[in-house]
């Protein structure tokens, strides 16, 4: 079994890793097959920072556009492509405040079919989102910023900021992650 992942960035992989461990023995005949995860560096097609679901959910589905094409040039294929994505889901709230949430979400596909999940989200305060949203800034500077920290988004990432830890970037695309597999794992309720 061959799982490709459109990231090399840690979090993305562990979240992957984890989240296999989850649901791997509803997808796997074989529960001692072995399993290899490819990580690849991949752009989501997209320049700017995604500021709503369509940006959101279509970045995640252009890692894995992506990854396959980079994977067909190099003559290789896998049993399932993953292309993970975060950023803000824009709300324009009624009154002068706009509300602004931080998501995760997932693609994964089997080179077939494909589906989407999400790992909910948490508010993001102004200081933080108006300087990404109004100024361009890359949420990484933000959040490097307001943490006084380095290079926060290879760790526990905005959501480990923002929840003291108790949800951190890994934690948000493994809930993506178990949420987009369903079909693949649950092919009864789905009709697959």
């Amino acid at each position: 079994m061959r799982i490709a992942i459109g990231s090399t960035r840690e979090p993305k992989v562990e979240a992957v890793e984890e989240a296999w461990q989850v649901f791997a023995a509803k997808i796997l005949e074989d529960p001692d097959e072995e399993v290899t995860f490819l990580s690849y560096d991949v752009s989501n097609g997209i320049p700017s920072m995604p500021l709503s679901v369509c940006d959101l959910m279509h970045c995640a589905l252009g890692r894995v556009e992506n990854l396959t094409l980079q994977l067909k040039r190099e003559k290789a294929e896998a049993d399932f492509y993953i292309g993970l994505e975060s950023g803000f889901s824009v709300v324009n709230s009624q009154g002068p405040r706009r509300q602004v949430f931080l998501q995760s979400w997932a693609y994964v596909s089997d080179g077939h079919r494909g589906f989407f999940g999400h790992g909910g989200g948490v508010s993001v305060p102004p200081v933080i989102a108006d300087p990404v949203i109004d100024r361009g800034i890359e949420l990484g500077i933000a959040i490097d910023r307001l943490s006084d920290r380095r290079d926060v988004r290879s760790k526990q990432g905005t959501w480990g900021i923002l929840t003291r830890d108790i949800l951190t970037r890994r934690h948000s695309f493994v809930i993506a992650l178990i949420a987009a597999f369903a079909p693949f794992y649950n092919s009864e309720a789905y009709g697959s």
